[in-house]
């Protein structure tokens, strides 16, 4: 069975992981942002976010349209629910949107890159 929030997500990849993954990620050895393209592609592929799925109507409902960014806010929020930590997932949102936000004005044909400046976004031509 698919999660279909948040949470079911956190508990399957708490029983699906290793358990060797799963300390190191409790005790930051590595950061989620490293699983990118391992459990990442591997949750983006089995849970059908490129396709169509609860799970990722649930993030649209959200405000999060894009699987990279579903997958980030999934493995951030399991690192911290092992740690012990609030997930915020309310500041994990407004994070991927400020982002987009700024996308928006990204040149068409020009080389840039995003950068975080006083805690926001902003873009560098």
């Amino acid at each position: 069975m698919n999660p279909t929030n948040l949470d079911e997500c956190i508990a399957e990849l708490e029983k699906s992981l290793p358990k060797e993954l799963i300390e190191k990620l409790k005790n930051k050895e590595i950061d989620p942002v490293s699983l990118h393209h391992s459990v990442g592609r591997s949750m983006r592929n089995r849970w059908s976010l490129w396709g169509e799925s609860e799970l990722k109507e649930w993030f649209k409902e959200i405000g999060i349209f894009h699987p990279d960014d579903m997958s980030g806010i999934i493995l951030d929020s399991l690192a911290l629910h092992l740690r012990g930590k609030p997930i915020n997932l309310k500041k994990q949102v407004k994070y991927y949107k400020d982002y987009w936000e700024v996308m928006k004005k990204a040149p068409k044909n020009g080389t840039f890159h995003m950068e975080k400046k006083n805690g926001k976004w902003a873009m560098v031509v």
